[in-house]
């Protein structure tokens, strides 16, 4: 029988950070298998070091995790440890004003006391979470951040109610309870959506799990270095010089934290920073809109309004009908603005209507609407918003180019060098054959407004995903909707059979 020949191998045993740990290699002199063990080029410092932060990092750091997940982390641990502290001073003064030490204290006093605190705190738990959940992951950045404020109100809260009557200290008592449970929850909820962000290769429950691990080992070092403070700090003035300090910190390391992180999901600031310069012929990635995003939703949005409502998606039909044109009373006319709308955006997702009243846009979704339909319609949105302003300053109505400069044009006289790969992608520029958008002179302004920017938008709006994808943008995780989501099913409409797009 022959000898089948083996031929020379190597094979490597990686670890879970891609490093060589064993090499097997085949000798075909020797016919026998060799075993290697690649010694790292590293300083003796740099292995320890590695070997102590292995268990509070997820494996494979730092390529398993996003880049601003660092940044964050150690923000929230600057944080974590302020926290600990000024919550172990805002805990004895709880235990003072519950008689702690004192012969007059009364347990079923301070039993009840308890029962009402848990009491107010969970009620305050289910009826946040049902207010607010459904805004928490559009707006993770304000919310992580409005926890910390609520949880600092509580510090302060429980400080200042040793010096109260005892039905003020138990109104203070409770309503700090109830800012503990707030926090949780904005907290908690906020948290979750910054790990699935931050874990890249879907190492989600490592990560949260190895953020645990921080949280304690920081826990436990301010726990000592407060109970060490707490010690020493006696009198209620000293008190106060080192609560406000240790509040201050806190706040500051999670404006910090929360300001590092580099969400490449759309949201309503977001979106406007993001469409309003790729419209004016400048492409921003995720990395330049986070310096401009606002976290607790100050900035100026639709060029100069501070209005957070400047534009609303996921409307009811109620409420989309009340900003058409007409009496309130007038629901004929209200209708033939609506069945002209359906008409214009049968081909559409969605329909929207911009109030030039209130300056505020409406976004209507059809039932078959997705996560990338809603960044389309607020991307119309400024294209109406660009459009008004124009004629405003004209005092004529304008379309958002110039004469005889189409859309595609646009793009290729601006300066970005990533804009101008719009106009040089093949297949792409679309021509709309479309009965629904021709020009019709008797039409509202704003109607014709609307038909004119769907024109355009439709040529480019293909090219438009494609590049914010690629600057690292993903329309898919969309979520521009604030509160309840409604969507619309139209029936018995003959315009509304759509043609496969």
């Amino acid at each position: 029988m022959a000898t089948q020949s083996v031929p020379d191998l190597e094979v490597q045993d990686l670890d879970s950070e891609g490093h060589a740990t064993v090499t097997f290699r085949y000798d075909p002199r020797t016919q026998k298998l060799q075993v290697h063990h690649p010694q790292r080029a590293l300083s003796p410092k740099t292995s320890l070091l590695t070997k102590c932060m292995s268990p509070f990092l997820p494996a494979g750091y730092p390529s398993s995790v996003r880049p601003d997940y660092t940044p964050y982390q150690i923000y929230d641990s600057v944080q974590a440890f302020a926290s600990t502290i000024a919550g172990l001073l805002a805990s004895r003064a709880v235990f003072v004003g519950m008689g702690v030490g004192s012969e007059d204290a009364s347990l079923v006093t301070t039993m009840l006391l308890y029962i009402a605190q848990e009491t107010i705190g969970r009620v305050a738990t289910i009826l946040f979470a049902y207010q607010f959940s459904q805004k928490i992951e559009a707006e993770v950045k304000f919310y992580r951040f409005f926890a910390d404020i609520v949880n600092d109100i509580a510090f302060i809260l429980d400080c200042l109610s040793p010096g109260l009557p005892l039905l003020g200290r138990i109104c203070t008592l409770c309503v700090s309870n109830a800012c503990r449970a707030v926090c949780g929850v904005s907290g908690g909820s906020s948290k979750a959506i910054l790990s699935s962000h931050f874990a890249r290769e879907g190492n989600i429950g490592e990560l949260n799990a190895k953020d645990g691990s921080q949280e304690t080992v920081v826990s436990l070092v301010g726990m000592w270095a407060g109970g060490l403070l707490v010690s020493k700090v006696q009198g209620t003035f000293e008190t106060w010089c080192c609560l406000i300090p240790l509040l201050a910190m806190h706040l500051w390391a999670n404006w910090k934290a929360v300001q590092s992180v580099r969400l490449t999901s759309l949201n309503k600031h977001r979106a406007v920073i993001l469409f309003s310069a790729l419209l004016q012929g400048r492409a921003k990635g995720p990395n330049e809109v986070g310096e401009e995003e606002p976290i607790l939703g100050l900035g100026k949005m639709f060029g100069g309004s501070n209005d957070q409502n400047a534009f609303q998606v996921g409307v009811s039909v109620t409420k989309f009908l009340q900003h058409l044109p007409g009496h309130v009373n007038d629901s004929s006319r209200k209708y033939l603005y609506f069945a002209q709308l359906l008409g214009v955006f049968q081909e559409e997702d969605y329909l929207l209507w911009w109030d030039g009243q209130s300056n505020q846009g409406f976004v209507l979704l059809k039932e078959s609407a997705k996560s990338e339909t809603q960044a389309k319609a607020v991307c119309h949105l400024l294209r109406i918003s660009m459009g008004l302003k124009a004629a405003t300053k004209t005092g004529k109505p304008s379309q958002q180019h110039g004469p005889g400069q189409g859309p595609q044009e646009v793009f290729r006289d601006t300066p970005s060098p990533e804009l101008n790969i719009l106009s040089s992608i093949p297949g792409k520029n679309l021509n709309v054959h479309d009965q629904s958008l021709h020009s019709h002179d008797a039409l509202d302004p704003v109607v014709q407004l609307i038909i004119d920017t769907l024109r355009e938008h439709r040529q480019e709006w293909q090219n438009m995903r494609d590049l914010i994808q690629r600057l690292g943008w993903d329309v898919n995780l969309t979520n521009l909707v604030r509160g309840p989501c409604h969507r619309i099913q139209v029936n018995g409409a003959p315009f509304e059979n759509k043609k496969d797009r």
